[in-house]
């Protein structure tokens, strides 16, 4: 029979969490994708957007007639929470070589919230660059017969053009983001009918990778992130988190129809917890996110992948 280990003095530090709930680091760009959306529940349904009646328009009314009935329809599906979360301690000797004790706690919860808002990342990153239907909507998703780096034979405004014409075409809207990792943002900026865009263009207006900030009206945004792609054990092997993927897709959560949002459980939120280790001579700070992100429009999103192999 097992034994339960029981960790006693476990507290909710409210000056920590608030370090991890403001942490923002620019390598991490989820929920530009898919936006936090604070809930209450752990577990429960939401509306998501349904097409059919959706986009007709209203009928001809003739003079004295009452107006025909429409219903606002959507059809239901369920987030549930899971969690994500890290431990570190803090021993009582780092504590006493320490010029700053506050600083020192800070920097280990900033430390273990890049950890979880990584994982964050991943998460909305395969659940987008799904090929098997069940993520994006189907016909939502192709890989460019000539890749970027092709200069002489690929075309991505034409790629990219072909994927808002999809999403257009089915929702009715024009995508307004273009999401990428900086080596495909840099092959980008390396190909000729880019070039053309942007020698006109200060120097100072471009992304660090050298694209315009905005590209065919699509806002570029360049995820940074990186992980290590190897099983436990294997030796590092380090790549970019969206590799060379590409989305496009209408993102906007004040809109009915959007891509997706991110469930978070407000009382779970980045929270920090830490507690007194005698055996260890520290205190432990964990910090967990209980969350799940959610496709909410498939037909608001286009994958390109593989866009460079």
């Amino acid at each position: 029979m097992g034994i339960t280990v029981q960790t006693p003095g476990i507290h909710t530090n409210v000056y920590l969490s608030k370090i991890a709930v403001n942490y923002a680091q620019d390598q991490f760009m989820w929920d530009r994708l898919m936006p936090p959306f604070l809930v209450k529940r752990e577990s429960d349904k939401f509306k998501k957007y349904k097409k059919d009646g959706y986009f007709k328009g209203a009928p001809k009314r003739a003079d004295g007639a009452p107006a025909e009935e429409a219903s606002l329809s959507y059809t239901w599906d369920t987030y549930s929470c899971y969690e994500r979360a890290l431990k570190d301690i803090v021993t009582d000797r780092a504590v006493a070589n320490a010029d700053n004790v506050f600083n020192l706690k800070a920097d280990t919860v900033k430390f273990l919230t890049t950890r979880v808002k990584l994982g964050m990342e991943i998460d909305v990153m395969e659940i987008l660059t799904k090929t098997d239907g069940s993520g994006l909507s189907s016909g939502h998703y192709s890989s460019p017969s000539n890749k970027w780096n092709d200069y002489t034979n690929s075309d991505p405004q034409e790629d990219i053009r072909n994927a808002k014409n999809v999403i257009a075409k089915a929702i009715g809207r024009l995508p307004n983001v273009i999401y990428m990792s900086p080596e495909v943002e840099s092959h980008l900026a390396a190909h000729t009918k880019i070039k053309e865009l942007v020698k006109y263009t200060s120097k100072d207006a471009l992304t660090k990778g050298g694209l315009p900030p905005t590209l065919w009206d699509l806002t570029v945004i360049v995820c940074p992130a990186v992980y290590n792609t190897a099983e436990e054990g294997l030796s590092v092997s380090m790549d970019y988190v969206w590799s060379d993927n590409v989305i496009i897709a209408y993102v906007n959560p004040a809109d009915t129809v959007t891509l997706g949002r991110t469930f978070i459980h407000n009382k779970r939120n980045m929270l920090v917890h830490t507690w007194r280790d005698e055996e260890r001579e520290g205190e432990w700070i964990r910090v967990l996110c209980n969350y799940d992100p959610k496709i909410i429009c498939p037909d608001a999103g286009y994958l390109l992948y593989n866009v460079l192999t």
